[in-house]
């Protein structure tokens, strides 16, 4: 079958999704057998562990079940000694012998045979098997430990390129990049527009750029700061007396009371997150045109087509106004028209170059899907030879998959999770790029420029770099005084021995309160001035180093055992800034150092 998957939604139901789930248990099953992992060993001892939780459980449950009759004893010794003494006193206060006597039995009664169950049952029974609990707990770990030391060498050899390896073993139209490199980042600012994308607002958490037959793109989790308002408050509360008629018409004093409620709004810096995806292709560049998810997509029944034919009457009457600027016209494929709704689009020429008849059918199937992908849940917009999506189901997944998340010490749970997740991620990827795939003539361009792929591009792009430093966490960065979130920038400094120093700048802001007092008439009819604290958000910054070698190349395992290895130069870094350079961090082919 052709490379060229121009029925992206078809393509996944009857090839792509079962190819991607058995090219997945296919690598599971070699990373086993690389790994030396016994599996009838580590199935023994999944098994015993098995046996020994189910046998703590039901040891905690009967201990559990003692406790409650301890508890209760307990509290029959506590009544029955209470009841006891009220018959004495009682008794003593009447002068009846008798009542003070059966008192004393009551009381005598009432601890004796508790007390002898509490003793010789209910407590023995209870630190027996409390005691037999943490005898099997210990032993549960132990065989825990056993297992995780069985799975070591599985554990070890999960790679951050293994979802992106099969995705591209799938679909060979798709390929991924090791990492986001400068050379792919320049290739998309200077051939396809990305100018100035992100701001000193924006900082990178996570992306995955590769190209689609040679087009680039790339997938990224940005954290975004933008400035809004809070409302503080502050409150006063204030008396006094007035003269009133009583119901006999005399005059009285009343003591009234109010509350005084002052209101100031402040600026107040608010951080979010958004996932998105850029694509450059050379096809109709002077073409612009958005579209947002339909409210007519997973619709069904007579509202549904009621609703769509309003849509479509108003598309009609948008494309018959002469007096507005728009050029709008309606294309034949009215249904196409009305969920894609691409009203703004500045040429009608170029849009129906890109959006064929095939191109409409196959963007339509996935609009209206509402069992296999995840529908009309994106925002398409086109500027130039630059397209961005925004699926929003990218917000439920991890975009790079951190080798560390399949660590088990079972094998059958890993084998699940290795799967699953996988799954899940080709999916998700998949249908974020489907409506680019969608479009015939996308896969048809091919880029007029090649990649710039000297060394110096090579190397990791700065975009990359901040998705690294924010997985070594902004806590590291961040300056001591700061009280909000962070936005990492990185700069490149110098090379030495293969690395690089990168400076890492943390910006957040430190909160200082301050106090502004509004004057309020209350209601003795006199001005008051009440008190508002509220925080002043001024900003903070604190530069620090890290150090980073690309190894586009090398696995993990690779990596690990080249550490030794390391180059005279870079260990004299490391030296020089106390570094362990035992403690460095692999990540998507690159190895870094916190300075």
């Amino acid at each position: 079958m052709s490379d060229d998957v121009y029925e992206p939604l078809d393509r996944y139901c009857t090839e792509f999704r079962e190819k991607f789930a058995r090219l997945t248990r296919e690598m599971f099953a070699s990373l086993v057998k690389a790994s030396g992992v016994d599996e009838a060993k580590n199935a023994e001892t999944i098994a015993t562990i098995d046996r020994l939780v189910e046998e703590h459980r039901t040891v905690q449950s009967q201990r559990w079940r003692w406790g409650v009759l301890i508890a209760i004893a307990v509290l029959a010794i506590i009544f029955l000694v209470l009841g006891a003494a009220s018959a004495i006193l009682g008794g003593f206060e009447k002068g009846s012998l008798l009542a003070v006597l059966l008192g004393l039995l009551l009381g005598a009664v009432g601890v004796a045979v508790p007390g002898l169950l509490l003793g010789n049952v209910f407590v023995p029974n209870y630190r027996r098997l409390t005691a037999t609990a943490g005898t099997l707990s210990g032993q549960i770990e132990k065989l825990k430990n056993k297992a995780w030391v069985q799975m070591a060498p599985l554990n070890q050899l999960y790679d951050w390129d293994m979802a992106t390896r099969l995705i591209a073993q799938t679909v060979p139209k798709i390929q991924f990049d090791p990492f986001f490199t400068a050379a792919r980042l320049q290739e998309l600012e200077q051939n396809f527009g990305l100018v100035n994308y992100f701001d000193k607002r924006q900082s990178v958490l996570s992306v995955q750029s590769g190209a689609i037959n040679g087009n680039p793109f790339v997938i990224a989790q940005v954290r975004k700061m933008h400035w809004s308002e809070r409302t503080y408050t502050g409150s006063k509360e204030i008396s006094w007396t007035e003269r009133v008629k009583d119901k006999d018409g005399k005059y009285v004093s009343v003591q009234r009371r109010e509350t005084l409620v002052a209101r100031v709004r402040k600026p107040i810096p608010v951080y979010s997150e958004e996932r998105f995806l850029l694509y450059g292709n050379d096809a109709v560049p002077g073409l612009t045109f958005s579209r947002s998810p339909s409210s007519l997509s997973g619709g069904d029944g007579i509202l549904h087509s009621l609703h769509k034919k309003i849509v479509i009457g108003g598309l009609k009457d948008f494309s018959r106004n002469l007096e507005d600027e728009s050029q709008f016209t309606l294309m034949a494929n009215h249904d196409f028209e009305a969920f894609f709704h691409a009203t703004d689009r500045n040429n009608e020429i170029d849009f129906r170059l890109l959006f064929t008849p095939l191109a409409q059918q196959q963007m339509l199937k996935l609009l209206k899907d509402k069992k296999i992908g995840f529908g009309d849940d994106f925002a398409f917009v086109k500027q130039g030879k630059l397209n961005a999506i925004y699926p929003q189901h990218l917000n439920r997944i991890q975009l790079n998959i951190d080798p560390r998340n399949f660590a088990h010490y079972r094998l059958d749970s890993a084998k699940e999770l290795f799967q699953r997740t996988h799954e899940e991620y080709f999916r998700a990827i998949y249908f974020a790029l489907a409506p680019l795939l969608a479009i015939p003539l996308y896969q048809q361009t091919k880029p007029q420029y090649a990649i710039n792929d000297s060394s110096g591009h090579r190397l990791a792009s700065s975009w990359e770099l901040e998705s690294l430093a924010n997985y070594h966490g902004e806590r590291y960065f961040r300056h001591p005084q700061c009280i909000t979130s962070n936005i990492l920038k990185t700069q490149r400094r110098r090379q030495a021995g293969g690395a690089s120093v990168i400076a890492v700048t943390a910006s957040g802001y430190a909160g200082k309160t301050r106090t502004e007092s509004q004057n309020i008439r209350g209601g003795d009819g006199r001005i008051h001035s009440v008190s508002v604290k509220w925080t002043e958000y001024l900003p903070v910054h604190q530069t620090k180093t890290m150090l980073v070698a690309e190894q586009p190349e090398l696995s993990q395992q690779d990596c690990r055992r080249r550490l030794s290895a390391i180059p005279e130069e870079w260990q004299r870094l490391l030296r020089n800034r106390e570094i362990d350079w035992e403690h460095g961090i692999y990540r998507r082919s690159i190895l870094s150092f916190l300075g």
